[in-house]
């Protein structure tokens, strides 16, 4: 089988396909019928390009049919609802006493699928940590890693006493992880799935906020990654807090105003 597949009948010759692919792994034939390069075999990351900017489906990747992938959504979203959504995004830290189905957790892990990643190479693992009893362990090995470490000690007392404000009693964690040895860019790749994830979940009506203590435990707290259970050889880049949200915004917060340049 190779690579790329032409059906001639549908092609358009209009070479959209050949502009479109990053790589520059199609040109056109005398007969203005795209064909792979030579090498196109190991250089073609198989990110799509080719195969979803043909309008007739004339286009077969790796064995792919057209046929068999989902159409663009059509529905048009108005630039100021767009807008308003992503300035009315907030980080959660009270949450309803509310189960969250596993069903919404993969509907927004399956849109931040489609986040970006160097080359393609979606290196991204999901965790999904679900019981209280774990949330509250791992909460607790993040409090001795803070301990040990003398840092941020006022969320060290503040759990000591009674307060869990490292993992805020939220109802689920969800983590990305990926091979600490992935040679592109795991880190952005992972940060911007969890940032995906995290627009997502808003837009089902749940609330994240960024779990940075426990971020920085994992890395560098080998009792907290053992207890993760992660594949070998991979390291956590990036955590959110996921639940209801216990009370509503009404109102946007201050922020600075944008430092731009422009050159």
């Amino acid at each position: 089988m190779s690579l790329i597949e032409i059906d001639p009948l549908l092609c358009a010759r209009d070479g959209i396909c050949v502009a479109e692919c990053p790589l520059g792994l199609l040109e056109l034939s005398p007969e203005k019928i795209p064909v792979a390069v030579a090498g196109a075999e190991t250089s073609c990351v198989r990110c799509g390009h080719c195969i979803v900017s043909c309008p007739n489906g004339a286009l077969r990747l790796d064995g792919q049919d057209p046929a068999g992938l989902s159409p663009v959504p059509r529905r048009s979203l108005d630039p100021d609802a767009a807008v308003g959504f992503l300035t009315s995004r907030r980080s959660i830290r009270n949450w309803k006493d509310k189960n969250v189905p596993r069903e919404l957790i993969e509907r927004a892990i399956d849109a931040a699928r489609y986040a970006p990643s160097g080359l393609n190479m979606q290196p991204v693992h999901w965790l999904v940590v679900e019981t209280a009893e774990e949330m509250r362990r791992l909460a607790g090995l993040t409090a001795d890693f803070l301990r040990q470490s003398g840092s941020m000690t006022q969320f060290v007392e503040a759990f000591d006493a009674g307060r869990e404000v490292i993992l805020r009693d939220a109802p689920r964690l969800v983590v990305a992880h990926a091979d600490a040895e992935g040679w592109y860019d795991p880190t952005t790749d992972c940060i911007l799935a969890l940032a995906h994830f995290e627009l997502a979940a808003h837009a089902l009506g749940l609330g994240t906020c960024w779990a940075g203590l426990f971020m920085r435990a994992a890395r560098h707290w080998p009792p907290l990654a053992q207890t993760l259970d992660l594949p070998a050889g991979h390291k956590v880049y990036g955590g959110l807090m996921l639940g209801y949200p216990k009370f509503k915004s009404h109102r946007l917060p201050p922020r600075r105003a944008p430092r731009i340049r422009y050159q």
